[in-house]
């Protein structure tokens, strides 16, 4: 119903601030923006197209939209954010478990390789005294010897 209200009017640039709803700065800006010229020029007052009101209403919508815009992707950005420090907090803790694994399951390694050494050591060792029976019962054998037992 303003639209029609508005029609073909020219209205100064105090009527159009007034209209819009903006200052007469914004007035000015746009029009200077939009290169729009006066339709009259009377003792020093500009007037202007009253289709410039619906212009300037039209991108104070847009600018209004835009900010919707900008405040609800914020507010999903931080819902984001919290979600992703969730989920890293978790995965902290999941890597806090696994390098306690880790921890235990090299000192089970390191216990098992002291533990395999131990046993071949032992291994070896018992290799070792076999070994010097054998040698001593050889030994002892080539003692018994008769002396005619020498060509043999």
């Amino acid at each position: 119903m303003a639209k029609k209200q508005i029609g073909s009017k020219v209205l100064t640039v105090s009527e159009i601030a007034e209209k819009a709803g903006v200052s007469r700065n914004k007035v000015w800006s746009y029009i200077r923006r939009n290169k729009i010229k006066p339709v009259s020029k009377k003792s020093g007052q500009f007037k202007f197209d009253s289709k410039i009101v619906l212009e300037i209403e039209d991108e104070q919508q847009k600018k209004r939209i835009e900010k919707n815009k900008k405040e609800n992707n914020a507010g999903i950005s931080v819902t984001v954010l919290e979600i992703f420090k969730k989920q890293l907090e978790k995965k902290d803790q999941q890597i806090k478990d696994q390098a306690e694994i880790i921890d235990f399951l090299k000192g089970e390694v390191l216990r098992a390789r002291l533990d395999s050494q131990n046993k071949e050591k032992l291994l070896e060792d018992a290799w070792k005294k076999v070994e010097a029976i054998s040698e001593k019962d050889l030994n002892r054998d080539e003692e018994k010897r008769h002396w005619w037992q020498f060509w043999n």
